[in-house]
């Protein structure tokens, strides 16, 4: 048996031996490294559904950005958002007042209070919703100059709601020409600010 093991024998078995080790650890090496390359690609694969979602998201806010931009700058233009235009207010009445030939006017403003939030719905959560209220006295001739007066501070910049108007006769003379009512009402004005711009 031993004189059937040659040395060229040997060398084959070892180089067969060598062969098969050397095979086996590549083939090891090879199964990590795919391993390693399909955890990669399941990596990368989570990545990019992950930036494909915060991309359909900015796209989806852009649009509805887009959409009520207009809206918005609309109504700062109209000085519903930010600082009251008083001066527009007073000189609308006055210039009202002296169109329709009303000889008594008396206006003011009370300062700017804060709404409480919880008189606000929660969907205007961050936004601060301020109240100023004007008071008008003003004599008339008749309940169109006070239907004219409320048209034309409508036109103004600013949102506002009647809160209380009362109408009054009133014989008094005035001027020679008698005027027969007098008109009280409240005014609610209202301006939208982000929190943190108190």
């Amino acid at each position: 048996m031993s004189k059937n093991i040659t040395p060229a024998l040997i060398r084959a078995i070892i180089v067969f031996t060598l062969s098969l080790v050397i095979s086996g650890t590549v083939i090891a090496v090879s199964y990590v490294y795919m391993e390693d390359i399909e955890g990669d690609k399941d990596k990368a694969v989570r990545d990019m559904r992950k930036w494909q979602r915060k991309i359909n998201s900015s796209v989806e806010n852009n649009q509805i950005i887009e959409q009520f931009e207009s809206n918005f700058l609309k109504l700062v233009n109209q000085g519903v958002v930010g600082a009251e235009d008083r001066l527009t207010w007073f000189e609308t009445i006055q210039r009202t007042a002296k169109q329709r030939g009303m000889p008594s006017v008396k206006y003011g403003v009370s300062i700017q209070k804060l709404l409480d939030e919880s008189n606000l719905k929660a969907e205007y959560a961050g936004i601060d919703v301020f109240k100023s209220v004007m008071s008008i006295d003003v004599e008339i001739a008749h309940e169109g100059d006070l239907f004219v007066l409320i048209n034309e501070l409508q036109r103004t910049n600013g949102l506002f709601a009647i809160d209380s108007c009362k109408i009054e006769k009133n014989r008094r003379l005035i001027a020679d020409t008698e005027k027969t009512m007098s008109a009280i009402c409240d005014l609610g004005w209202y301006t939208f600010k982000g929190s943190n711009a108190k």
